[in-house]
């Protein structure tokens, strides 16, 4: 009998437990910050957004993750795997019209004028390879 109810109660507490559907609520991080909007410089490279939250071309002096040299595309800020807001979101990714290429963020860090991301080398070491990409004003 008590291996039983040891047994419901493992099982009972396996079915509470469910992976993330997708990022949690946003409630307690107040407004949601505007888009992205204008141009945003890290030293030879740009990101342009349009402020729609949506759009962005981008020039840069090296390719990131096989994305070209020039381009553009759609872009969106991740949590989990779902679209999130970008100031608490842990992933960045630009779509090229082919395929997806994501970056981690700097979580906290990013604001409507500063855009931070991580570009890894072939030896996925992330020093020294903080992206940060400042508005011009």
């Amino acid at each position: 009998m008590k291996k039983l109810v040891i047994t419901l109660l493992a099982i009972t507490a396996l079915a509470s437990c469910r992976l993330h559907d997708g990022p949690p609520k946003t409630d307690h991080l107040g407004a949601e910050p505007a888009a992205h909007d204008g141009m945003f410089v890290c030293g030879a490279d740009t990101l342009v957004f349009n402020g729609d939250g949506k759009t962005v071309s981008w020039s840069l002096s090296n390719p990131y993750d096989s994305l070209a040299v020039q381009g553009k595309g759609s872009y969106v800020f991740l949590l989990y795997h779902g679209q999130y807001r970008y100031d608490a979101a842990e992933e960045f990714s630009i779509y090229d019209g082919v395929k997806s290429h994501k970056f981690i963020t700097c979580a906290g860090q990013n604001t409507e004028d500063v855009i931070s991301f991580f570009v890894f080398d072939d030896d996925d070491n992330k020093d020294n390879d903080l992206r940060v990409f400042k508005k011009i004003k």
